[in-house]
This record gives C-alpha cells, sequence and structure tokens, in this order.
C-alpha cells in the first residue's frame, strides 16, 4: 500500500493553501475591511469600541477617556452650539469599521454628542453593522437628504443615507437632554 502522495497534488494543495487567503484578502469586501483594520492598528490607530446605545449624559469625561486610555483624546474648552468641552482623537476603527476621529462633547459635566468621522468606502458596512445591533431605523428627510435615526433610552445616533460628496462621513450621537 502506498501513502504517498503525488507531487502535484500536494502541490495544488500547497498552492490553494496560500493562494486562497490571499485572494480572500485582496478580492473579499470583509478581506480588503479586515486589511485596512489590520494596517491602521500596525500605524498605530487604535479601536473606539464604543456601544452607543449605553451612552448617558451623566457619563463623566474622565470615566469615559480611561476606558479608551490607548487613544490620545486632546481637550478643550472653547464654546460651540453643541457644547463647552471637546476631546478629540484620531483613531483606526468604530466598532470594526475603519474611520478616522472621535469627538466627545459635553456642557456642563454632562455628555452632549459623540461624533465618528469614519471612512466612506465602509458606509454601507456601518449601516448594516448598526441595522444587525440595533434594528431597521427611523428615516427623516433633511433638506435634499435622509438621516437614519436610532432612538435610544439617553439619546439618538444619526447618520446620513447616502454620502454627500464634498463632506467627510460621519455620524453622530446626541444626548435627548436639553
Amino acid at each position: 500500500m502506498n501513502l504517498k502522495l503525488p507531487k502535484t497534488y500536494t502541490l495544488i494543495l500547497a498552492l490553494c493553501m496560500v493562494a486562497g487567503p490571499f485572494i480572500w484578502l485582496v478580492l473579499s469586501e470583509d478581506g480588503k475591511r479586515r486589511s485596512d483594520l489590520f494596517l491602521l492598528h500596525l500605524f498605530g490607530h487604535q479601536p473606539f469600541n464604543l456601544a452607543v446605545a449605553n451612552l448617558r449624559p451623566e457619563i463623566e469625561e474622565a470615566s469615559l477617556l480611561s476606558q479608551f486610555s490607548r487613544i490620545e483624546f486632546a481637550c478643550d474648552d472653547q464654546p460651540r452650539a453643541i457644547g463647552s468641552r471637546r476631546c478629540a482623537a484620531e483613531i483606526g476603527s468604530f466598532n470594526g469599521v475603519p474611520a478616522r476621529s472621535a469627538e466627545l462633547f459635553w456642557d456642563d459635566g454632562q455628555l452632549k454628542a459623540v461624533r465618528i468621522d469614519y471612512r466612506g468606502r465602509w458606509h454601507q458596512v456601518l449601516l448594516e453593522e448598526l441595522n444587525t445591533r440595533h434594528g431597521p431605523p427611523r428615516r427623516d428627510s433633511i433638506g435634499s437628504g435622509v438621516v437614519l435615526a436610532w432612538r435610544f433610552d439617553a439619546g439618538m445616533l444619526l447618520v446620513p443615507e447616502t454620502l454627500v460628496a464634498d463632506e467627510p462621513p460621519a455620524l453622530m450621537w446626541v444626548s435627548g437632554q436639553g
């Protein structure tokens, strides 16, 4: 009984083992997203995995920022329409979706809003992730566009349905108080 595998069989098997993952990384959308996430992390951009459904105005700045100690937030006090204190940082991803930056806004010690600028290429992936996690959104018409809105106990998450060419894609959580 001959248990030795033919050379062509082992060659084809070896090629499949090497080429298969490469093809998945280069040609599939999930592979491209995971490649982007890996490269962003490799270059020092940290993930910002935030449970937006659990956000509350009462969350203290120090408490929230300590949960993301690997992200370097820069905070400043300057009056804005959305709050008097802002903490901003570059990030690599938001809940598994490649992203650019996160901004947190406080006013009178209360969390008022969170803005995440994400990479437009992954807009549909973000919408699918939000639909899966939070269910179908409400659709609101604003001007010539449509905004998707998810309501939570203490606030609302807003995302544009389609991207506007000249504006960076962003999602925003806004407190339901005040």
